[in-house]
């Protein structure tokens, strides 16, 4: 337990604001709060596996047809912009988001390939 910044009520330590005085306590709590949400890793992990499957649909025997062709172009556009948005906002799991946007590129020049 902690004492309130404006009145010295006894709070809880994760508390944002004083329910006694509504005075807002320090800023440290929702610092450890934004630290703990960049650490997280919801976005390079997605952006790894939408790169991964359309390399792994390119590398069927068979020529893929043109529904095969446009998941292969959805799933590496999807890992670009997972992979882009993860390198921009988080610090944690650049090599994943790295990963996935190389690979989102290599399915994406080959589904135009594909395509054309």
């Amino acid at each position: 337990m902690s004492y309130c910044r404006g009145c010295g009520h006894q709070i809880h330590e994760t508390a944002i604001s004083c329910p006694q005085c509504g005075a807002l306590q320090a800023q440290h709590n929702t610092n450890s709060q934004q630290v703990r949400a960049d650490d997280s890793l919801w976005l390079p992990i997605p952006a790894l596996i939408c790169g991964l499957i359309p390399v792994l649909g390119l590398l069927a025997p068979e020529e893929p047809d043109k529904d095969q062709v446009l998941g292969i172009f959805l799933f590496a556009a999807t890992a670009i912009v997972f992979g882009s948005i993860s390198l921009a906002r988080q610090k944690r799991g650049k090599g994943m988001a790295i990963a996935g946007v190389v690979l989102g590129g290599i399915g994406l020049l080959a589904a135009i390939g594909l395509l054309a």
